[in-house]
C-alpha cells in the first residue's frame, strides 16, 4: 500500500466527482473543460486538503517557544 496519493488517485476523486456533478445536474458547469483541465482541478484540491491537514498535523505536535520545559 502506497502512503501518499497517486496520479491514479486523483483520477479516481475526479471521476467521482464527476458523478457527483452528473448527479446534481451540475456537469454543465464544467462543459468544455479537457480531461487535463479537469484533472489540474482536481490535483489543486486534493493537494490543498493535504496542505491543510499537514498543517493541522504540525501545529498539534508543535511545541509553542517558551514552553519546551
Amino acid at each position: 500500500m502506497t502512503p501518499y496519493l497517486t496520479l491514479d488517485d486523483i483520477k479516481r476523486a475526479g471521476r467521482i466527482a464527476g458523478q457527483h456533478l452528473d448527479q446534481t445536474g451540475k456537469g454543465s458547469l464544467f462543459d468544455g473543460i479537457t480531461a487535463d483541465e479537469w484533472l489540474t482541478v482536481c490535483a489543486i484540491i486534493v493537494n490543498e486538503a493535504n496542505k491543510a491537514a499537514g498543517d493541522r498535523i504540525v501545529a498539534a505536535w508543535t511545541v509553542p517557544v517558551g514552553a519546551e520545559g
